[in-house]
């Protein structure tokens, strides 16, 4: 029995390999054409940037090349022993079918484990690093950022809107206050349109970008409504570009463990209010036994903002359930070796082409159920984790449904 369990785990392993490579090499080429123009055109980012972004796309593509390898690997190794009257013989020596699966599934908990490794803890790593390469280059070279585009460009409390940019000469700048109503660190105009403007160096030392606007006016507000200042012939202006301390709070760019603290800390600070919070730093700044107080409690008055923008009720869900998304993704391999098996031999074709067609099929099936499954997230309550599991739940009925159907075929 041994012999004939390495036989077939020997087969699967080698097809499998083959499977995950090749679709890691598809998905890694969609990849790169999806972002190579914003990487090193819209960036400006040198070409080596491409190899970063590619060592970070690997393991994010693994997430489904290796279910969907592995699904092909059964498909085609217990297709093909089928359509070669292996396996009736197996049968025939009193080999039950679940008997015959069992290296499928041993090989199903080795990939699942790895899946599940790669979902908390690699593939949010390079998912994150992935969104921080463009948003980098552009931090080191800003001048790449203010391209003609009918979407804005968002700098430090402003956007920018440009029609036209012709080497460092902008043609008609529209720049628009951004920011939470209130903050004094927002700039107190309506908006401000320039004719054309010209673009000045970058101070790396300050991140401050030079502009000289040319026939500028400026919108602001006043009691009896808008107010247009007079055309002014030639204006400077600086623009801060922060670097940013902070990654996007979206939960597939954290692991398992920094969206526990990241929930941890958000109970923490939940019961807290920024203006609570502003009251105690001024009267704190006022005391001479604490001349920090001011500072610390500015910070957490930010801290508290920051999270109750970025955490949303919708948001916050979607972190509280990332876990649930994650182990129930991580059992792909599992419910493709249970269904792939009686699936293989229903086929026995030996055509290569039939296993990868169903292999295929079956897997974006299983695939768009879960991006289904995943809209529920957004809805409060018990349901989504239940929902979540749903794909497994129905794909595992559908295997044993067919293992039934497959207890008498050779």
């Amino acid at each position: 029995m041994r012999t004939l369990d390495l036989y077939i785990f020997r087969q699967l392993t080698l097809v499998t390999l083959l499977g995950v490579v090749s679709l890691t090499l598809l998905m890694l080429l969609g990849q790169l054409f999806k972002e190579l123009h914003a990487l090193l055109v819209e960036s400006g980012a040198p070409a080596s940037i491409v190899i970063d972004f590619v060592l970070q796309v690997i393991p994010f593509s693994l997430t489904f090349s290796v279910p969907w390898g592995f699904l092909t690997a059964v498909l085609l190794v217990y297709g093909r022993l089928a359509a070669d009257n292996e396996l009736t013989s197996m049968r025939m020596a009193g080999l039950s079918l679940w008997r015959l699966s069992l290296p499928a599934f041993v090989m199903a908990i080795l990939l699942s484990t790895l899946c599940y490794y790669i979902n908390i803890e690699v593939a949010p790593r390079g998912k994150n690093a992935m969104s921080e390469l463009a948003m980098q280059a552009a931090m080191d070279n800003p001048r790449n950022l203010l391209k003609s585009s009918r979407s804005a460009t968002k700098l430090d409390r402003v956007r920018l809107f440009i029609n036209n940019r012709e080497g460092d000469t902008i043609h008609g700048l529209h720049i628009y206050p951004d920011g939470t109503e209130g903050d004094p660190t927002v700039p107190k105009f309506r908006a401000m349109h320039a004719r054309s403007a010209d673009i000045g160096e970058f101070n790396t030392a300050e991140r401050q970008l030079y502009l000289t606007l040319h026939k500028a006016t400026i919108e602001q507000e006043s009691a009896d409504g808008v107010t247009h200042l007079p055309l002014i012939e030639s204006m400077p202006m600086r623009v801060h570009i922060p670097l940013r301390n902070r990654r996007k709070m979206k939960p597939n760019r954290f692991t398992n463990e920094e969206i526990d603290e990241t929930l941890q800390h958000l109970d923490r600070i939940r019961p807290l209010n920024p203006g609570t919070a502003e009251r105690y730093a001024a009267a704190a700044s006022a005391h001479p036994m604490f001349p920090c107080a001011k500072l610390l409690m500015e910070d957490s008055a930010r801290e508290i903002s920051f999270y109750r923008i970025q955490l949303d009720t919708k948001n916050e869900l979607a972190f509280r359930t990332e876990g649930v998304q994650r182990a129930s993704f991580a059992c792909a391999c599992l419910v493709f070796s249970l269904i792939g098996v009686p699936i293989a031999i229903t086929a026995r074709r030996r055509d290569t082409s039939s296993g990868f067609f169903l292999g295929i099929v079956v897997a974006a099936v299983y695939f768009v159920a879960l991006v289904f499954c995943e809209l529920s997230r957004k809805s409060p309550g018990v349901t989504p984790y239940i929902v979540l599991w749903l794909p497994n739940v129905f794909c595992l009925a559908f295997a044993l449904w067919q293992h039934h159907k497959a207890l008498y075929r050779g």
